[in-house]
């Protein structure tokens, strides 16, 4: 299946094209944080079953044509029936959560379906940031979820800090990129690992 996103913008720079689809390539300034839109071309072209192809001209704008796997039937494949609707799993629960996001909307997203499951939530838009939290609340927190690349401080070296500074709060790492893929750079120490995008069942 062919998916073509079209748009009459003012196109990408032919030394800009050729490294959208490296991980962790911005064109925004230092200290900014990663563009959506690189993250996004990276993450989908690093499926082995996608193929992403982009056409662009400075000044006339920017087509992107992805290639979706077909799926065929094999022979003898039967339909897997429904299964009978299940009560919906409670995750209300209480707690203090440092939430730690560099994208404004995402953090956003995040902080109001915690919220809106009973725990207080704290925010930071940087590891650094998030160090400053922690230390104004003389570690009172119970879990701090943080994303991996962040601008200033990311989300290693971050873990790495607050286990120097004696914080033991448990620390769930979430990101876009497969865990292996940046598994090397993440500091020794136990955490948990959340692949995006979240998805909120409220």
């Amino acid at each position: 299946m062919l998916v073509e996103v079209e748009d009459s913008g003012s196109g990408i720079p032919p030394e800009v094209k050729e490294k959208i689809f490296e991980p962790f390539f911005t064109t925004k300034e230092v200290g900014k944080g990663q563009a959506s839109a690189s993250r996004w071309c990276s993450e989908l072209s690093s499926s082995r079953a996608v193929f992403v192809f982009v056409d662009s001209e400075v000044g006339k704008g920017t087509t992107f044509r992805i290639f979706l796997p077909r799926h065929i039937p094999e022979a003898g494949e039967i339909a897997v029936k429904a299964e009978a609707a299940k009560p919906a799993a409670d995750y209300t629960g209480h707690g203090r959560i440092l939430l730690v996001e560099d994208e404004d909307a995402v953090r956003a997203f995040g902080a109001r379906a915690l919220t809106s499951r009973g725990y207080t939530v704290l925010e930071a838009a940087s590891g650094l940031e998030a160090l400053e939290v922690v230390e104004r609340e003389q570690g009172n927190i119970d879990l701090i979820v943080s994303d991996v690349v962040m601008p200033e401080m990311d989300g290693p070296t971050m873990f790495a800090e607050l286990r120097k500074r004696g914080i033991k709060a448990k620390v769930i790492f979430v990101s876009g990129y497969a865990e292996e893929a940046f598994a090397k750079n993440l500091p020794e120490g136990d955490f948990g690992f959340l692949p995006k995008p979240s998805r909120s069942s409220s």
